[in-house]
């Protein structure tokens, strides 16, 4: 019984001296996992830190593109409106010197004489002026005729490819409002080179008066639109001889 009393008594000391190794062990990682914790949410800290001073730089850049956008814009709106109020100055100054000259008589002019004339056209016609090419290379501006009676033209410049006319440029439906001697500008100038042919599309009958005999202007019963091309045998009214009282100014080469 007494050895038994000693081997309990042993066993309950071991078990007591063993304790206290288990206790420490889980102390020691309970401190390296709070270290851990420590360092992380240092970690996390500075990586806010980090993360506020990124949006504060973002921020800062947005604004400054923003401005710089904005400024851009700005340059943009400004330097267009100046390009505009520049061509527009310009313009009014072309137009204003065409004016002058066209009505000073002072441009050159290509085509029949601008007097009254008896025979008249009875249903529309192109009319090509083959007795006025046009001289020297230069452009052209306005058209001018003497009129028996209001109506509308349109002027088409043609360029010889063998037989063949070819129509390289026609102005816009130019209106005449009145009859006698008038003059209407084209809204842009037009090149044109040594030897061209002006034509002349009549949309109303009776506007325009010609004589016979003494030009050489042929015509045709239909009209022929831009870059179109006629034969040159196929014009009408060759026999007739006739000169229309229209014309063309610009400005030509003085070489």
């Amino acid at each position: 019984m007494r050895k038994k009393m000693v081997l309990v008594a042993t066993a309950s000391l071991l078990a007591a001296c063993q304790t206290p190794p288990d206790i420490q062990q889980l102390q020691n990682e309970k401190a390296g996992l709070q270290n851990q914790l420590v360092q992380a949410n240092s970690q996390i800290t500075q990586l806010k830190a980090d993360e506020a001073n990124l949006q504060r730089e973002l921020a800062e850049r947005d604004r400054v593109i923003g401005v710089l956008n904005s400024e851009k814009n700005s340059r943009v709106v400004t330097s267009t409106q100046l390009r505009g109020q520049v061509r527009q100055f310009v313009q009014q100054q072309v137009d204003a010197l065409k004016s002058f000259l066209l009505e000073g008589n002072l441009l050159d002019y290509i085509g029949g004489e601008l007097v009254a004339r008896t025979a008249v056209d009875e249903q529309p016609l192109l009319v090509v002026d083959l007795a006025n090419t046009v001289p020297k290379d230069g452009s052209l501006t306005s058209v001018g005729g003497y009129f028996i009676r209001a109506g509308s033209l349109r002027v088409k410049v043609m360029r010889k490819v063998e037989d063949n006319l070819v129509v390289v440029w026609e102005s816009q439906t130019l209106a005449i409002n009145d009859a006698g001697l008038q003059k209407v500008g084209f809204s842009v100038s037009v090149g044109v080179q040594q030897g061209d042919v002006v034509a002349y599309y009549l949309s109303d009958p009776g506007m325009v008066g010609f004589d016979t005999g003494t030009g050489n202007s042929r015509y045709i019963k239909e009209d022929v639109s831009f870059g179109k091309a006629i034969r040159q045998s196929s014009l009408l009214g060759e026999q007739q001889r006739r000169a229309y009282s229209l014309g063309v100014y610009g400005l030509l080469d003085t070489q």
